[in-house]
């Protein structure tokens, strides 16, 4: 074996196991001359039984410590091993979950996508139920309204509820508003189709708009007093009485000066018939009007006095400007008034410059020179109350 290693192994480190192995046996021979010329004694051999002995202790020891190191070791390795084999088994069950989750998502996905699919398919039935409920619903109305059928449309005879369960809001029942909208915890009746046309927000007046802006700052207001308001109101009246005598017998027109949000500028239109009611709101829903897009509506009034506040008229309400009930002007003349007396009226303010298809900024510009002199002259009379409620102010302040 040392040959074949020397013959693969480099010359210097062959020579250097050769020296070692003369060495070696040269340390042998020397030693095998000192025992056989080394004479025992007693003592001698004593100490040699006493060395043995301890010798033996010693390799005794060293198997005993050895024998506690490997029990130490085997019992490190148990311990290991079972570790080893909980891990595994963690790692065995996570996998096993994450297969059994992979396959639930799959199957999950799969479900939706199934539930999409017929989702999908039920809602394009609906589309198309509702599509041919339409053009139903739209063959007959234009029936109505053409007069070919005194009979109304079933998909308009009907009331639609916010809240069925719950108890009807007194205040929407006889004014058709609320202060809390479709929010309110009681139930709002709204009609179908009715005789009532509201317009919510349709008069606009800085009198009625800043009332409730600054009640600590009272100056805003010293310049427009209710007379003013109610000129406006009666130029407005004039203005929208004519277009909505188009489409029929007006019956009542009520518009609201409540300073509430919910109340303000409201206008009631009340027709002698429902097919009046339905042709001036197919006309008239989302017209533009000084500046403003209609929204119109269907209501319900069951009576005008229970809606109107009583009080309001002998200026006695105790709640003011907080009255949930309807505070409305007082119209400048009677609905039932002579047509042909008051032609001319009704000829001019329907040739009013605030309807329009679309916004006025996009409208051409009015070209009514009596109507333009009216507007500049009622600027100046402003600027010039203003001035001079500016300069009562300012002496007044120098005065204190």
């Amino acid at each position: 074996m040392l040959i074949i290693w020397c013959v693969m192994g480099k010359h210097k480190e062959w020579r250097k196991i050769v020296k070692r192995e003369r060495r070696r046996r040269v340390r042998t021979q020397l030693a095998k001359e000192r025992e056989s010329s080394f004479v025992h004694t007693d003592d001698d051999q004593d100490l040699l039984e006493e060395q043995k002995a301890l010798e033996l202790h010693e390799r005794k020891e060293i198997e005993k410590q050895n024998n506690i190191e490997n029990e130490k070791w085997l019992q490190a390795e148990v311990i290991a091993m079972e570790q080893w084999n909980k891990l595994q088994m963690k790692r065995e069950i996570l996998r096993q979950k994450q297969i059994e989750q992979q396959t639930k998502l799959k199957l999950e996905w799969e479900m939706e996508k199934q539930r999409r699919e017929k989702e999908k398919e039920r809602l394009k039935r609906i589309e198309e139920e509702n599509r041919q409920r339409q053009e139903t619903f739209m063959f007959n109305l234009e029936k109505f309204l053409s007069g070919d059928t005194t009979k109304l449309p079933e998909e308009l005879a009907v009331l639609y509820e916010t809240r069925p369960d719950c108890d009807v809001c007194p205040f929407f029942m006889k004014t058709a508003c609320c202060r809390f909208g479709d929010e309110c915890s009681r139930n709002h009746k709204y009609p179908g189709i009715s005789r009532i046309l509201l317009a919510p927000n349709m008069f606009g007046h800085f009198g009625l708009e800043n009332a409730n802006y600054n009640e600590y700052d009272t100056d805003i207001m010293l310049e427009y007093e209710d007379s003013d308001t109610y000129k406006d109101f009666k130029n407005f009246f004039y203005d929208i009485l004519p277009e909505f005598q188009k489409f029929g017998k007006v019956v009542q027109l009520k518009v609201c000066n409540n300073f509430e949000k919910h109340l303000r500028g409201n206008t009631y239109i009340e027709y002698a018939d429902i097919h009046s009611a339905v042709l001036a709101y197919r006309a008239l829903h989302t017209r533009w009007y000084g500046g403003k897009q209609l929204s119109l509506q269907f209501c319900q009034i069951i009576s005008w006095s229970n809606a109107i506040c009583g009080l309001q008229s002998r200026k006695r309400c105790p709640k003011g400007r907080t009255c949930n009930f309807l505070h409305v002007f007082r119209n400048p003349m009677r609905l039932s008034f002579d047509e042909n007396r008051h032609s001319e009226r009704q000829e001019r303010a329907s040739r009013s410059w605030r309807w329009s298809e679309s916004p006025e900024r996009t409208s051409p510009k009015r070209s009514s020179p009596k109507r333009t002199d009216k507007d500049s002259e009622r600027r100046h009379r402003h600027r010039d109350r203003r001035h001079n409620h500016s300069h009562r102010s300012q002496s007044h302040r120098e005065r204190y």
